[in-house]
């Protein structure tokens, strides 16, 4: 039989709370591993109490890490991301008649996953904006003395990744493609009997277009850049600071390493972008460290059961940057279907790894 409430109470009202009741696991310690250069608890929220010449930068940086968590929850979002498409009910032939009531519930359940989708949508170009204004401000002749600071880079690089993987994501996805199609179709049956539809159609373009074409966060992020062509200074400083940090294993987080490493192929493809910027760029950085670089790491997770590899990655842009497909050594690396038996299978996937 249980033991009533009350006298469950009653008995737990016995016990001793003394701060010397001996425990038997003992307390426990809490260890953050957040603390770092890179990383302010408050934000910088008190740079401006000091009137320093760096109250600028500490608020720029402040901008990139908010975009930066803003950007992880829509690579969340965009991870758990599952089809609706097979779940809808289907009409018997008995029931055709009611079919139009199916297409307009089918386009309300699909129209709050692609709303989703819109938002991801809007903040990628948010953040191509701000990231390329940020990076156009250090290519201006009076800013490029000192440069950006080292937490400064960080910001950059790892907005960069989080623009990287939702790309990524985004052409993994084959469920995505798929209820798009029905949400349009749909959208066509149910629209004949509304007005004014073209702001609605022409919305509906850009979000197809954006889903149907790879790297399209990568290509807007190209086109807000080069808005304005001095920013060819800022990309080699970014990369010079990756190499260095990997051949000297200055990251010493495999999260850090790991970032650096899906961020260089993109950046080596923007900085070679043209004939004079990449004699610049392998004037600075010699071609056989990248090789290196690359070789060294054929694969990289993206997330826990989601890889990238750089060689595919410079391979693949190279199509959408044609000055930079004359890079032939590096395009002759190999992606990892490209690899020998042996050399593939000393680089299994776990998720320990990310």
């Amino acid at each position: 039989m249980g033991v009533p409430i009350e006298e469950a109470i009653a008995a737990l009202s016995t016990f001793s709370l003394e701060d010397d009741q001996p425990e038997v696991q003992g307390p426990g310690f809490w260890v953050s591993a957040e603390g770092g250069a890179t990383i302010s608890p408050i934000e910088y929220s008190d740079v401006a109490a000091y009137r320093l010449s760096l109250s600028e930068d500490t608020k720029a940086i402040h901008q990139l890490n908010i975009l930066i968590q803003e950007g992880k929850e829509m690579g969340s979002v965009l991870y758990t991301y599952r089809s609706c498409v097979k779940a809808l009910p289907q009409l018997p032939d008995s029931m055709k008649q009611s079919q139009a009531d199916l297409y307009l519930e089918t386009y309300q359940v699909l129209d709050l996953e692609m709303s989703r989708l819109r938002e991801i949508q809007r903040w990628q170009a948010s953040a191509a904006s701000k990231l390329a204004a940020d990076m156009q401000r250090f290519s201006r002749p009076e800013r490029r003395i000192n440069g950006p600071t080292v937490t400064h880079l960080w910001s950059m690089l790892k907005l960069l990744d989080v623009l990287i993987q939702l790309d990524h994501l985004k052409n993994a996805k084959a469920s995505i493609p798929n209820d798009f199609s029905w949400y349009k179709r749909t959208f066509t049956q149910v629209s004949v009997q509304w007005q004014d539809t073209d702001s609605m159609r022409e919305e509906l373009d850009d979000l197809q277009i954006f889903l149907s074409t790879r790297w399209a966060i990568l290509l807007n992020l190209h086109v807000e850049m080069f808005r304005v062509n001095n920013v060819e200074d800022i990309l080699q400083v970014l990369i010079v600071f990756i190499v260095e940090s990997l051949e000297l294993n200055f990251a010493l987080l495999f999260l850090e390493r790991h970032t650096l490493l899906r961020v260089l192929p993109v950046l080596v493809v923007l900085a070679a972008s043209s004939v004079k910027d990449s004699e610049s760029l392998y004037k600075r950085v010699k071609i056989n460290r990248l090789i290196n670089i690359f070789k060294n790491d054929p694969v990289v997770p993206a997330f826990p059961d989601l890889h990238l590899s750089p060689a595919a990655i410079l391979k693949e842009l190279s199509t959408y940057f044609p000055k930079f497909s004359a890079q032939t050594r590096l395009l002759t690396l190999p992606a990892p279907h490209e690899l020998p038996l042996r050399e593939a299978q000393e680089y299994p996937f776990s998720v320990s790894d990310f």
